[in-house]
């Protein structure tokens, strides 16, 4: 029961990918507007959890941090967008995986958490492969996407935000009411941009398509099965064995990538190419490898 959890988190995320990159090129063509457009979705559960979770929320310092780490989650996907926007969903997704070691670094630097002299051979397993995942061949030349600093921007932007609640959860009555908060905080992007009038123009002129709003839900609905999924996975067995499986993620990412475009054309087709499919294996395995020694 645990280890079906624990697939179907990356399984649901793996599948939401694609669809984030199909919306961004088709129909929410900024990254901004995007990012506050799915921002304003969050809100009503944000403030369901606090009005059915939030008795004994005394508000101070805490508060105001675990709001600040709503804001900076959110704003992430700014950069997320973008990369998605000019680069293969399953490279995108590979390079994701860099934030756990990004994850220690900064749990050393804020939280006193010591490093392992193993987690320095994870960090090279990972660095190596997602390295090895922004290769790519144009012609003749080797070049770096020039989406691998977008993702490495977001991965530390994440990472921030991951060590934000660590540091603050303990403050709050439960897990649920510091969700909330969270939560509120990265729903204020969106309220915010329709104090901006370039963007409160683009928010209220889109004319969205059933398609688009399909697939708005659909990238909703399994983003959000994901994280449920995974949450309960955790409870239901080893945290360290559930965090390796998540490393799955990339490989989804590229066969859904491969089987949602068949049925909807907007789905950005994947490079199965010969050399590029060696490079992803390659890069996927290197990364999955240096999780598994990361967290085992």
């Amino acid at each position: 029961m645990w280890l079906f959890f624990a697939v179907m988190a990356p399984f649901f995320w793996g599948m939401a990918n694609p669809v984030d990159a199909a919306l961004r090129r088709n129909w929410l063509k900024d990254d901004l507007v995007m990012t506050g457009f799915f921002a304003l979705t969050k809100l009503p559960v944000a403030l369901g959890l606090i009005v059915v979770f939030g008795q004994g929320i005394v508000f101070g310092w805490p508060v105001f941090w675990m709001f600040c780490q709503g804001v900076i989650w959110m704003l992430a996907f700014v950069f997320y967008y973008r990369a998605m926007q000019i680069e293969e969903v399953s490279r995108v997704v590979l390079l994701l995986q860099f934030q756990p070691i990004m994850m220690l670094i900064l749990g050393r630097i804020f939280l006193g958490e010591n490093l392992a002299g193993i987690q320095f051979v994870a960090f090279a397993l990972i660095l190596f492969g997602s390295v090895l995942a922004a290769l790519k061949k144009n012609q003749a030349k080797w070049h770096f996407s020039n989406a691998f600093l977008l993702v490495l921007i977001a991965d530390l932007m994440w990472s921030v935000a991951d060590i934000f609640f660590k540091r603050y959860q303990v403050f709050f009555p439960n897990f649920w009411s510091a969700f909330g908060v969270d939560l509120l905080g990265s729903s204020l992007l969106g309220a915010l941009l329709f104090f901006i009038p370039k963007y409160k123009t683009l928010l209220s002129g889109f004319k969205l398509s059933k398609m688009a709003w399909g697939l708005i839900f659909f990238s909703s609905l399994f983003g959000t099965l994901g994280s449920l999924v995974f949450a309960y996975a955790l409870t239901l067995g080893n945290v360290a064995l559930t965090s390796v499986i998540i490393g799955l993620q990339p490989l989804f990412a590229l066969m859904s990538g491969i089987s949602l475009n068949w049925f909807i054309k907007e789905v950005p087709k994947e490079s199965i190419r010969g050399v590029d499919l060696l490079i992803k294996g390659v890069s996927f395995a290197l990364i999955f490898w240096g999780l598994i020694v990361l967290y085992l």
